[in-house]
């Protein structure tokens, strides 16, 4: 009862979530007038109402298509439309290369384009600047706006807002066909959820697997956002209390002021993606909250002992590969395995979480 007080009631969350979507179909039309189609992702989108929850925005050209294979090409109209295909090649799992196959009529994509063994590329790192630069020309409170990895940046009255700009794929991709296959193994997501998710397909994101190395200036990233906001939707609300209490200990415990850590939220949703999927003994009931939140705390440090935390829809996707490595491991897992050892008690001395306890 204290969690949903804190973190939301059923119908709180409910009634978050469906003015988001509201939201977002009245401010389509106005963006797409404007040459972008826009999604809202992020805390906030999924139903969060906590002090971090961060709005996070993505926005693309509507009239680019990225295709996953060349028989999809047939599948658009040319020249209404600008068709890319995505290149796994060699690259790491989860990242691409945006090959344009028809010409494009948008400037910032015809000012980011390279040529290499006489095709052409699109470059995230030109993709990235051209972006950040228009988004500063537009003044007001964006003028602030800063390079955060694939987003630009800015801060308004203390919330931070993350603009994405990127391209969106009608496609599944094929590297995560798997995905759908033990879903349909492990019954999770429900198949409805499964089908929906399939159909929208997923967007790719302007950074590479190696952002400070310029070798590496024409990879993108496939983001799954909309994938992962139809998941978070289809959580029971135990499963969403535990998904909050994860993101409250995040902040209160393990990245506390004396201990700033190289963990983030998202690692945190997928940790509850997996115990979801994976454990089908857990009972998912409100009376058994602690225990889920300790099973998902243990994968985590399962997780920072291997220095691997695989992507719940790529998992030959390492996230931790260049996050959790050498001394930060290390580090990690000592004060990690550290409250592991004081057991689940030791959430009685966060102030958040204390209050609700003790109530």
């Amino acid at each position: 009862m204290g969690m949903c007080r804190y973190v939301g009631s059923p119908t709180e969350v409910r009634i978050r979530r469906e003015v988001a979507d509201t939201e977002e179909v009245v401010c389509r039309s106005v963006y797409i007038m404007r040459v972008f189609d826009t999604m809202e992702s992020g805390s906030s989108r999924e139903g969060f109402r906590l002090p971090t929850s961060d709005k996070d925005i993505m926005f693309w050209p509507p009239d680019h298509k990225v295709i996953c294979d060349l028989s999809q090409i047939s599948l658009y109209r040319i020249p209404q439309h600008t068709v890319i295909l995505m290149e796994c090649g060699d690259l790491l799992p989860g990242f691409i290369k945006l090959k344009l196959m028809t010409p494009s009529g948008n400037k910032n994509v015809n000012s980011s384009l390279i040529a290499s063994n006489n095709e052409i590329y699109i470059s995230s790192f030109l993709y990235r600047a051209k972006m950040l630069e228009s988004q500063q020309a537009l003044g007001g409170i964006v003028r602030s706006s800063v390079q955060h990895g694939p987003c630009a940046t800015f801060n308004n009255q203390g919330l931070e807002a993350d603009f994405a700009h990127c391209f969106r794929s009608h496609h599944w991709p094929n590297i995560a066909l798997p995905w759908i296959q033990r879903c349909q193994l492990k019954n999770w997501p429900p198949d409805y959820v499964l089908s929906s998710v399939i159909k929208d397909g997923c967007h790719v994101v302007p950074i590479s697997s190696s952002p400070l190395n310029p070798v590496y200036d024409c990879e993108w990233r496939m983001s799954f956002s909309r994938a992962e906001q139809q998941l978070v939707s289809s959580m029971n609300h135990c499963q969403f209390l535990c998904y909050g209490l994860l993101k409250i200990f995040l902040k209160e415990v393990i990245n506390s002021n004396e201990n700033e850590s190289c963990l983030c939220s998202y690692f945190m949703k997928t940790v509850v993606f997996w115990v979801i999927q994976n454990d089908n003994h857990l009972a998912w009931v409100p009376e058994n909250l602690l225990m889920c939140f300790w099973t998902c705390f243990k994968l985590l440090i399962s997780w920072v002992n291997r220095g691997e935390c695989p992507n719940f829809f790529i998992p030959q996707n390492n996230m931790f590969r260049v996050k959790v490595v050498g001394q930060n491991q290390v580090a990690l897992f000592a004060h990690l395995f550290g409250l592991y050892c004081k057991g689940i008690s030791y959430l009685l001395l966060r102030p958040t979480i204390r209050k609700h306890l003790y109530r």
